[in-house]
C-alpha cells in the first residue's frame, strides 16, 4: 500500500495498513534546525505530498511577504500584512473595507491569479508518480472577511447581518468556489482544503445559530463543488469548535483538522468515530514546545487511542515551529509511526 492509498483508506474508513502521517512546519523551524529537521522528516516521511516551495499544501501564489520578515506588503485583496520575523506568517494590519463607504469603489480580486502554482503541482506529482496524497488549499471565508473588515467589525457584522456583509461574504464564497473549480481540473489533486479558525480557547467565535445561518450554507456549496469534482473535502479550524462538530459531520466534510486538545477529547472521539476522519492537531501550546519527549509520546498515544481505529479515521499531524525542541519533534513522529 503506498502513501496515497493509505491516506484515502483513512479518509474513507476502509482500513489503511498503518496510521497515515502529514507534516506541518512553520518557516522558523527550518531556519532553526536546518538539515537536522530535514533528516528527521526523511526518517519519518509524510504520506501527503507537500508543495516543494511552500512546504505546505499546494496553494495559489499571492504577492504578499508572509513570513518574510520584510515589513509590510499588500495582498491581492488590498489587505496590508505586517511581517517582522521569518518564523511566522505575519498579521493583517490594514483592512480595505474597514469603512463601508469604500465598498462602492472596491474591486474584488481575480480568483485565477497565482495559477502558476499548477506548474509546480504537475511537476512534483509527476516526479512522485502520484504515490502520495495531494492536498490543495482553496482559501477561507471568515478569515478573509475579517482581513477585509477587521476582527472587531467582522464580529459586529455577523450580528447585524447588513446587506453589505451578505454581499461581501457572497463575493468571497464565489472567489473560493472558483479556486475549488481550478483545483478540480487537475487529476493530480486528491483533496481540497478550506481553512477557517472558528474557535477561541473556550468556545465558538460567534453564536452557533449565526454560524448556521450565514456560513453553513456557504460551506455546503463548497463541499458539494469539491465532491462534484471528485475530490475529498478537508476543513482546518483551530480552537474550541465542539458546538459545530455535529454540523461538520452532517455536511459531509471528509476530514476535519481541529485542535483536539482544546476540546473534550472523549466527546470528540465519540462524535467522530466511524463518521469522519480527524487530522488531530497535537498540542502546540504546551506538550510540543514545553513538555518532555515522554510528555509528547504520552500525548500522541492518548490521541491515537481516541481517534485511530482499524478501519481508519485518523491522520497523525503536529505543527513544528521554532519553539519545538527537535527531540520533541522526533518523539511525535516516532510515536505516530508506531501507531
Amino acid at each position: 500500500m503506498d502513501s496515497r492509498e493509505r491516506v484515502i483508506r483513512a479518509l474513507e474508513l476502509t482500513g489503511p495498513d498503518r496510521l497515515p502521517v502529514m507534516h506541518r512546519t512553520l518557516p522558523g523551524a527550518f531556519i532553526r534546525y536546518g538539515r537536522r529537521l530535514e533528516a528527521l522528516y526523511e526518517q519519518y516521511p509524510s504520506d501527503v505530498l507537500l508543495s516543494p516551495s511552500l512546504r505546505a499544501p499546494f496553494a495559489h501564489r499571492e504577492p504578499v511577504a508572509e513570513g518574510s520578515g520584510h515589513g509590510q506588503s499588500e495582498d491581492i485583496w488590498g489587505c496590508t500584512w505586517n511581517s517582522t520575523t521569518d518564523d511566522f506568517l505575519g498579521q493583517v494590519v490594514g483592512h480595505p473595507l474597514a469603512d463601508w463607504r469604500a465598498l462602492e469603489d472596491y474591486v474584488f480580486p481575480d480568483p485565477h491569479s497565482g495559477r502558476e502554482i499548477s506548474q509546480e503541482l504537475v511537476a512534483a506529482v509527476g516526479n512522485d508518480g502520484h504515490h502520495h496524497y495531494v492536498l490543495a488549499e482553496a482559501g477561507s471565508l471568515y478569515h478573509r472577511y475579517t482581513f477585509l473588515r477587521g476582527m472587531e467589525q467582522g464580529l459586529m457584522d455577523v450580528v447585524e447581518g447588513r446587506q453589505e456583509f451578505q454581499h461581501v461574504l457572497k463575493q468571497i464564497t464565489e472567489f473560493t468556489l472558483a479556486r475549488v473549480a481550478f483545483w478540480c481540473e487537475f487529476e493530480e489533486v486528491d483533496g481540497i482544503q478550506i481553512s477557517d479558525d472558528w474557535g477561541t480557547q473556550e468556545n465558538l467565535l460567534i453564536n452557533p445559530r449565526m454560524w448556521r445561518r450565514w456560513f453553513r450554507p456557504a460551506y455546503q456549496r463548497i463541499i458539494d463543488a469539491i465532491h462534484a469534482g471528485g475530490k475529498f473535502a478537508h476543513l482546518h479550524s483551530d480552537g474550541q469548535i465542539g458546538a459545530i462538530i455535529p454540523d461538520l459531520i452532517e455536511m459531509g466534510w471528509d476530514e476535519i483538522n481541529p485542535q483536539v486538545w482544546a476540546m473534550d477529547m472523549d466527546t470528540l472521539s465519540r462524535q467522530c468515530a466511524g463518521a469522519i476522519c480527524v487530522r488531530a492537531d497535537l498540542d502546540r501550546q504546551w506538550a510540543l514546545p514545553f513538555g518532555s519527549a515522554s510528555d509528547v509520546e504520552a500525548h500522541v498515544r492518548e490521541t491515537i487511542a481516541a481517534f485511530h481505529r482499524p478501519q481508519g479515521g485518523y491522520i497523525g499531524y503536529g505543527q513544528i515551529g521554532p519553539d519545538v525542541p527537535l527531540e520533541n519533534a522526533g518523539a511525535m513522529l516516532r510515536t505516530l509511526y508506531a501507531g
